[in-house]
């Protein structure tokens, strides 16, 4: 995590931001980085009232969200009187704003709650965090919002064989110097490219293994139908504790997998740490 400097670490004062919040103090107890507390807030806009009155009402907010931050921040520091902190309040669409603020502040990572579905309720749209994931620049890691923190053992990649994997790999390592776990890198073949299968693997072992020759990955090659459930099914069998997507649409066979809609599944009901890593 060397390459690390600033975290972002939004909130909306719930259980699930807290959960990613202890998770952020229990990660920067190892590693020196810059930590910023954010809100993001729809100012209140209306035609029946003054425009004095509805900045008033907006500056009262912004006032009342940045004394709740200083709060948590203070009482961070009380524990943590070395750690780099700050606060920041927003005015917008969350989505626009966050991607707006984490370009202009250089934000190098993104920690975050997330809730998941409720019963058998499966909730596709509306997850904040979800959103964050498919569209700023950085990696977003999704927190469940029960995870207990633990150093990662076993990180594990899911891959579609793509061209960008490299991108992603080298990102993902350095991210991880500061744990060093093991990665494994998983394919999940839905069976129609069942007679080069086993060609394709290999010229992608091949070729990864070249490029990180440093590194000694662990290879995961299976079939299943419903990718979504075998995916969750592996990570359970390989005891992962991180599991990693690129969530940007691709074209092809893996197009509607790794589209932001399946992402979202994924963020809703997986029990452990989801790091996106977005590669243009």
């Amino acid at each position: 995590m060397n390459s690390i400097k600033t975290i972002l670490v939004p909130t909306d004062f719930s259980l699930s931001a807290d959960s990613a919040i202890h998770y952020v103090l229990k990660t920067t107890s190892l590693v020196d980085v810059s930590l910023i507390l954010y809100h993001c807030f729809i100012p209140f806009e209306s035609g029946f009232y003054p425009l004095t009155l509805s900045n008033k009402e907006n500056l009262d907010t912004n006032r009342i969200l940045t004394d709740r931050l200083n709060a948590i921040k203070d009482s961070i520091l009380k524990k943590n009187a070395n750690l780099s902190i700050s606060t920041h309040v927003d005015q917008g669409p969350q989505g626009i704003r966050i991607t707006e603020f984490c370009k202009k502040k250089k934000v190098d990572l993104i920690i975050m709650g997330t809730k998941g579905a409720s019963g058998l309720k499966e909730k596709l749209i509306g997850s904040f965090t979800a959103e964050v994931m498919t569209k700023v620049a950085c990696p977003v890691l999704a927190i469940p919002e029960k995870y207990k923190f633990k150093v990662p053992k076993n990180i594990t990649y899911a891959t579609n064989y793509g061209k960008k994997d490299k991108k992603v790999i080298q990102s993902l390592l350095e991210l991880n110097l500061v744990f060093n776990p093991q990665i494994n890198i998983l394919h999940i073949d839905r069976g129609i490219n069942f007679f080069t299968a086993d060609e394709d693997y290999e010229k992608y072992k091949k070729t990864i293994e070249m490029q990180f020759k440093d590194f000694s990955f662990t290879f995961n090659h299976v079939v299943g139908k419903d990718v979504e459930k075998t995916l969750l099914e592996e990570i359970l069998i390989n005891k992962t504790d991180i599991l990693v997507m690129n969530p940007l649409k691709r074209k092809g066979i893996w197009n509607w997998i790794f589209h932001k809609s399946v992402t979202k599944k994924i963020a809703y009901h997986i029990n452990i740490p989801l790091l996106s890593i977005p590669i243009k």
